[in-house]
């Protein structure tokens, strides 16, 4: 897995190296705004998520190179062409298994993501990132990828001679920072196996495809009439069993 520290990132920047954009909205902090809400099908107003709040991350790649390249030939045999983000913090590492996003519409592509629940060191997350007030900043490139049924990475590291570099705004110091700590929006643990949809046969902590909460959310809507199914709202597991709401405890929720 190629990976930037937060050293090297910088050292990039203060050289000069040119940062790729993306087609996202930009937030008020002069950072791109990389939350998704996916029963509006439009990026929210802010990232107002915390570090340990699950939420859908996305990107637009509308008009940047990387349009381009999943629209081009894939270069192994029976492949599809996607996008998947390095990325990394500025208190440390994540798991490299959850990188590969999915398409959610058109140019944008996402996945559901918790950055507490795949950060790399637990004592770092106890101590500084789920701290009050602590801000985590998130660094990142873009970058094509190619996969088939079953390999998921048939192609890797894809650039397409475009310089490597990081991804962010104009002018921006990284791609998005989370909001600071309160400790008053954790999210339940969840794997990519507690969902219908695959995530290129990963099934890892705090990773899953794309908009699976919303979907999960309308299934039970949908199937009210049955009084029973899983979902989960404002980041919290609940389950519906003969018309009682349950959290993930066992525990009545009126």
């Amino acid at each position: 897995m190629k990976k930037f520290t937060f050293v090297l990132a910088a050292a990039l920047i203060s050289l000069g190296a040119a940062a790729h954009e993306l087609n996202n909205p930009v937030g008020e902090d002069g950072r791109y705004i990389v939350k998704y809400d996916c029963e509006k099908g439009a990026f929210a107003a802010a990232n107002d998520m915390e570090a340990d709040e699950t939420f859908t991350f996305a990107v637009d790649i509308k008009g940047t190179w990387l349009e381009d390249f999943v629209k081009g030939t894939p270069a192994a045999k029976g492949a599809t062409r996607g996008i998947a983000i390095n990325k990394w913090t500025s208190k440390g590492d994540v798991n490299g298994n959850t990188n590969r996003l999915k398409q959610i519409d058109g140019t944008i592509y996402g996945m559901t993501v918790n950055y507490a629940q795949i950060f790399g060191n637990d004592s770092i997350l106890k101590a500084d990132v789920t701290k009050a007030d602590s801000i985590l900043y998130i660094y990142a490139q873009i970058f094509g990828f190619e996969f088939t049924a079953d390999e998921p990475g048939a192609g890797w590291w894809m650039w397409e001679g475009q310089e490597i570099a990081p991804t962010q705004a104009p002018g921006a110091d990284c791609l998005f920072a989370f909001a600071p700590y309160t400790g008053t929006k954790t999210s339940e643990e969840f794997y990519g196996s507690d969902f219908d949809e695959p995530m290129f046969g990963f099934d890892e902590k705090g990773y899953a495809a794309p908009c699976v909460l919303a979907t999960a959310i309308e299934d039970v809507k949908a199937n009210g009439a049955q009084k029973a199914g899983k979902f989960v709202e404002n980041g919290q597991l609940y389950i519906l069993h003969n018309g009682v709401v349950y959290n993930a405890l066992g525990a009545v929720v009126k």
